[in-house]
């Protein structure tokens, strides 16, 4: 005869878990949901304005002409004029397009032209036309020679040009630095005094 197991038998079944039997409970989790989502959003408002503080937008130039003045076997004289396409969304955090900016070329990694300092009137979109010139006391002989034999032989050039546009953030230097992608002009057809931009238009981004 076997001897059965000692081990008690359960009379009843603990009752289900329920929500309407625990309002203390259910009042906890909507607190710490409520609570997580403040959180989260707090941080993603957070980010967006850090994102939006961080942001600057790229200036264009949708147009950049090169005119030879002057041009012999041991002189040489030019001129840039450049228009600059300031973005909408540029002033803000950064910009207050109030103040001074200057434009410098710069060809083969050599500062060539810089031109006068110009002054900036407030608007939310505009267009800069701004021009500078350079002649051989503002260019090495080495860089004299490669300019005409681009213009001679190749019948095209190929110029980088650096802004700097005011920056009135408290603290700051005072200026933005940009620098643009290189551009490149042709000459028309039998002509060695006119080039204009061809291709791509330069997009200048923000350095600091």
């Amino acid at each position: 005869m076997k001897k059965e197991a000692l081990v008690p038998k359960l009379t009843s079944e603990l009752p289900p878990f329920t929500l309407k039997d625990h309002p203390k409970f259910v009042v906890l989790v909507v607190i710490l949901f409520c609570i997580a989502f403040f959180i989260a959003m707090t941080f993603c408002g957070y980010e967006q304005d850090k994102e939006k503080e961080n942001y600057v937008p790229n200036i264009t130039i949708p147009s950049m002409d090169f005119t030879v003045l002057n041009i012999t076997e041991t002189h040489l004289s030019v001129k840039w004029d450049l228009l600059l396409r300031i973005p909408r969304d540029l002033p803000g955090w950064y910009m207050c397009l109030k103040g001074d900016f200057q434009l410098s070329i710069i060809y083969r990694g050599v500062t060539i032209a810089t031109s006068s300092i110009e002054s900036l009137i407030p608007r939310w979109a505009q267009l800069i036309r701004v021009s500078s010139i350079a002649s051989e006391g503002d260019m090495e002989g080495v860089i004299i020679k490669d300019i005409m034999k681009d213009i001679k032989e190749k019948g095209e050039i190929r110029f980088r040009s650096r802004l700097l546009l005011p920056d009135c953030r408290y603290g700051t230097s005072g200026k933005m630095n940009y620098a643009c992608d290189e551009a490149m002009l042709r000459f028309e057809p039998g002509s060695q005094r006119n080039a204009t931009l061809f291709g791509d238009h330069p997009i200048c981004r923000y350095l600091r």
